[in-house]
């Protein structure tokens, strides 16, 4: 039988090969902190621990098997970034570190989205920021707002650097990409709104104004710029009982329900005497509707 390179084996067999050695079970986690360089490198800042097992040295070889390797690493895992509060540059760094043709490879990818901070809105439309807050962003333009003079309180600030993440996954020519918004880990109970079970207090608030942008823009990085399918799903948490009583309120604010899940009833294991109790939190993704027309800037807060 006549020995053969690598390289001589059918593209499909490469691949095969490729999808046992590069593709983990598990997502892969993005931290900021180790650093491995290099265009073709799999993600910079993604610790050791959670690709030990892979072969990554495939993507290091020649040209030909490095980019068929990326392809495959990128195109079949499901990739976990890890920001700071409220920074979203290590998302940015990371998606343009790996460079376009492994963004376009891209079909899974979770980021954190963190609950706005808040601005203090003035007649004259002013936004003033609070303490530590430096960055005090305008409107964004395509929000519509009240003509003068504007109503005063707490508005969300929109980070333009969420736009930007958006624009660089939904280029052209890559496979459809499932993006998950994860909503951060302080903000539980939170759905983008709908009126904390807590109350809603301008801390606890999360409007409408960020999905309805995010929507907006991902119409037209995709419609617009003909680029490729990109389905965002926002995956948050609520009580359970406080998500039967607004179900119906969370789709007239132009949610669609996608997925819902809780242990249903707790199994009496720890404590077989007691009865079994409903649990506390149900999981949620969401899916923004499509827009029809984009609407106005939601009213501010009533206090902060």
């Amino acid at each position: 039988m006549p020995h053969l390179e690598f390289l001589q084996l059918p593209i499909d067999v490469r691949l095969i090969i490729y999808s046992y050695l590069l593709t983990s079970s598990s997502s892969i986690s993005v931290w900021p902190a180790t650093t491995l360089c290099g265009q073709g490198s799999p993600a910079e800042s993604v610790p050791r621990s959670t690709i030990w097992n892979l072969s990554l040295g495939l993507l290091q070889c020649n040209s030909i098997i490095a980019r068929e390797a990326a392809t495959v690493f990128y195109g079949g895992n499901t990739f976990r970034i890890h920001s700071d509060d409220w920074d979203y540059r290590l998302i940015v760094h990371w998606l343009k570190q790996i460079g376009s043709q492994n963004r376009a490879a891209l079909r899974w990818l979770e980021v954190r989205i963190w609950k706005p901070k808040k601005a203090w809105q003035l007649s004259n439309g002013t936004r003033l920021g609070r303490l530590g807050q430096d960055d005090c962003y305008l409107p964004h333009p395509h929000l519509a707002v009240p003509s003068l003079p504007c109503p005063e309180g707490a508005v969300d600030i929109i980070d333009p650097l969420i736009e930007t993440i958006i624009a660089l996954v939904s280029q052209s020519g890559g496979r459809k990409l499932q993006l998950y918004l994860k909503v951060g880990l302080l903000d539980l109970y939170t759905i983008p709104g709908i009126e904390s079970a807590r109350g809603q207090e301008a801390e606890d608030g999360f409007s409408m104004d960020l999905p309805n942008l995010i929507e907006n823009w991902r119409t037209k990085y995709i419609l617009g710029g003909h680029g490729r399918n990109v389905e965002i799903l926002w995956n948050t948490s609520t009580d359970n009982d406080f998500f039967l009583n607004i179900r119906t309120i969370i789709e007239q604010r132009g949610w669609q329900i996608v997925w819902e899940h809780n242990d249903a009833w707790m199994k009496a294991i720890e404590y077989p005497t007691r009865e079994p109790t409903k649990p506390s939190i149900i999981q949620l993704l969401l899916k923004r509707t499509e827009l029809i027309t984009m609407p106005a800037a939601a009213d501010p807060y009533p206090m902060v």
